[in-house]
């Protein structure tokens, strides 16, 4: 028997949720009146019945501002998730229309942008020049949480191969080499194999916690039985390149950030015994999200070598 509760909530309208919702992300019942086109008193009442079909309060006074209750956090969560999903499904509906306007979402670090997304950028905004791109260079498990939540359209990130990517849509786009390098005057060290172990008797240069590099690297460490100490930690390859290239130690980079010092000879690579693991690039959609037509050319355009 369905409860007098559950009653309760099946009947509320949803479109009282809409003023919750632009009420909570300002903070301010005027401002959200602006955005909805109706009066302040209009929000107003729409908050309160609200309030009363769920049986909370979700807003209080402090001052002359209002602030979000307890059960009001927990409500806009949830609304800013619903709010997020319905808006990238009307996109979604206008731009079947036509590719002559519209916004595609994309989030991936700066090192997959400068590599890999550039080239495929240029190709598409040749074919569909109206349609704009907007890129957020976020580490791989941001864009993966923004790509849940709804925020982005597509992900192209480092995969780590121990992470549930459950609720997403996987495809392998391309595989990156990892690789130990030291200065290029540093011929005692690249002169030689090194075994792993060997290797932790020099300064170790690599990317921050937040990064699937590093964390493929802290699991090639521990299946090796070895605990990784870092002496220097930074938030991008480039600045590592650059602090072997000075000699503060010994760096773990990608093959492409390391190429054309290698070439110059400016760096070295440093053979190493234990095979070092390369990370898969994939595209990433969430498969309870609707790509727009613009996002699903584009999508179709990256991974259209693996057909």
């Amino acid at each position: 028997m369905q409860t007098e509760t559950n009653k309760q909530h099946t009947s509320i309208n949803f479109e009282l949720y809409k003023f919750f919702y632009h009420s909570a992300h300002d903070l301010n019942f005027s401002k959200a009146a602006n955005t909805l086109h109706v009066t302040q008193s209009a929000v107003s009442q729409a908050i309160k019945s609200l309030e009363t079909q769920l049986g909370v309060n979700l807003f209080f006074r402090q001052g002359r501002n209002i602030k979000l209750t307890f059960e009001g956090e927990v409500l806009y969560k949830h609304i800013e998730k619903a709010y997020n999903f319905i808006r990238s499904a009307e996109n979604a509906i206008h731009s079947i229309k036509s590719l002559d306007e519209g916004t595609i979402f994309i989030g991936a670090s700066d090192t997959i942008t400068r590599y890999y997304l550039i080239p495929k950028i240029k190709m598409f905004h040749a074919l569909y020049p109206k349609v704009r791109i907007s890129i957020s260079n976020r580490p791989s498990p941001k864009s993966v949480e923004r790509l849940k939540n709804g925020e982005i359209d597509i992900a192209v990130i480092n995969t780590n191969p121990k992470c549930s990517y459950e609720g997403l849509s996987v495809s392998p786009f391309s595989s990156i080499e990892n690789l130990f390098i030291c200065s290029g005057f540093r011929k005692d060290i690249y002169s030689r194999t090194h075994t792993l172990k060997e290797l932790t008797q020099y300064p170790i240069i690599c990317l921050e916690e937040n990064s699937t590099t590093r964390r493929v690297l802290n699991a090639y460490y521990a299946d090796h039985k070895l605990e990784l100490e870092p002496a220097f930690e930074f938030g991008s390859l480039d600045v590592i390149l650059e602090s072997v290239k000075a000699d503060m130690g010994i760096g773990f980079v990608t093959q492409n950030i390391a190429e054309l010092a290698l070439k110059k000879e400016s760096v070295c690579r440093i053979p190493v015994v234990e095979s070092i693991p390369a990370i898969t690039v994939s595209v990433l959609t969430n498969t309870s999200k609707p790509l727009s037509l613009a996002a699903q050319k584009f999508l179709d355009l990256l991974i259209a070598k693996h057909d």
